[in-house]
């Protein structure tokens, strides 16, 4: 988090007003930490992975005449 500057003297402002300072610095930081909430970048990443496999795969040439498989036989 990065701190503004002060005009007061740091060592001299009193808890409660020092307290109240780093809550109004944290609450005006706030969207900028929105993004980084436990789990979104999971998600994120989960999204590009699977944007890339998409274009992965219709990059790779496809066979339009090659034979298909024979059928699975089950037991």
């Amino acid at each position: 988090m990065a701190r503004r500057p002060m005009d007061r003297d740091d060592a001299n402002l009193p808890l409660a007003e020092a307290a109240r300072d780093r809550r109004r610095d944290r609450a005006a930081d706030a969207p900028a930490r929105a993004g980084m909430r436990t789990g979104l970048a999971k998600q994120f990443k989960q999204v590009l992975d699977s944007q890339l496999k998409r274009a992965q795969d219709s990059e790779k040439p496809r066979e339009v005449d090659a034979p298909s498989p024979p059928p699975r036989r089950y037991k």
